[in-house]
């Protein structure tokens, strides 16, 4: 039991730098995929916290089959998460029935750069703590 307390931070440490590489689920149904570019991006005021921030979604243009599509997509992040600029290009995964529907794969870099930043430090500092006390 003591040794499983003494492996926890490395376990968990290891876990979150896993999750970092692992890939998003993108929700959609059917997915096919497709190489666009970001047009524009899409403002919408919300409330978080008790204050309005602006939330920023990336406009993107995409061929789905025979169909050139631009519209906007779903997910909308505070502006100081939003990593896209004008002429970007990005993986989209589409629906195949509706390519309206559509999300930017791997368009989240905060998500990864949080977990491997959570993951190494906990690594290194608990390395650290245990050299001190050897």
């Amino acid at each position: 039991m003591i040794f499983f307390l003494k492996l926890l931070p490395v376990l968990l440490s290891l876990f979150c730098v896993v999750l970092a590489f692992l890939p998003e689920r993108s929700g959609i149904a059917r997915p096919a995929y497709a190489e666009g570019v970001v047009i524009s991006s899409a403002v919408q005021r919300v409330w978080r916290h008790h204050s309005e921030i602006q939330a920023l979604a990336p406009v993107v243009t995409f061929t789905a089959g025979e169909r050139e599509i631009s519209a906007a997509a779903k997910q909308f992040v505070p502006e100081w998460q939003y990593a896209f600029r004008t002429g970007d290009r990005v993986r989209i995964c589409y629906d195949r029935a509706h390519p309206e529907r559509f999300r930017v794969c791997g368009g989240n870099p905060f998500r990864r750069t949080v977990l491997l930043t959570l993951g190494i430090g906990t690594l290194a500092a608990y390395g650290i703590l245990w050299v001190q006390f050897i």
